[in-house]
Formats: C-alpha cells, structure tokens, sequence
C-alpha cells in the first residue's frame, strides 16, 4: 500500500472536553483539547505516528508527534493544555491540520 508523507484536514472543529474531579474532598476541573478526525481520513491516519501541526488563521502551532486515539466510533488528536489561550479564542471553530509522517 501506497504510504502518504504529508496530509493537510481542512476545517476541522477544535473542541474541549471538561471533566470535574474529587479528590481528598477537593473538587478539580480538568481540561482537555481536542479534534476529531473525519471519517474519510480515518484509514490514512489511524496506527501510525504523525508530526501535527495546527494552522488557524495563517499561524502554524507545531504541535508534536502524536498518535490518534480512539474515542467511540472516531479518531480524535489530543492537543497540549499549555496552549489553552490559543485554543480557546478558536473553540468550536474550524482549523486546519496538517499531518507529516515523522
């Protein structure tokens, strides 16, 4: 099978899960960022490690090696929380990722 170097996912919706946590009695609020895959890239990208790079309005975000895990029935790209300013001016709205084989 043919194996793809470089792979550009336009408009993807940049999304944030909250979960609230316990303990000793304290109550934390974790964060977490996130893209889902779509479909139709599913089986290009799944099982393999991709250097990730987010571009949203013309700046890109380097963003790592990362491997897509699956979350229900799709593909999802963590994104790091020490980037959270950037990722919450743009929630819920479409960005660019580019996928490059490391």
């Amino acid at each position: 099978m043919f194996e793809i170097p470089q792979l550009l996912i336009p408009g993807v919706k940049l999304q944030k899960l909250t979960k609230h946590v316990s303990n000793k009695g304290r109550q934390y609020e974790y964060s977490q960022y996130f893209i889902y895959i779509p479909k139709d890239f599913e089986a290009y990208v799944k099982d393999r490690k991709w250097l990730v790079t987010i571009i949203i309005d013309g700046k890109e975000f380097p963003i790592g090696i990362k491997t897509p895990s699956r979350h229900n029935n799709y593909y999802i790209i963590t994104l790091p929380s020490d980037l959270d300013y950037y990722w919450e001016r743009k929630l819920y709205q479409k960005v660019d990722v580019l996928l490059q084989r490391p």
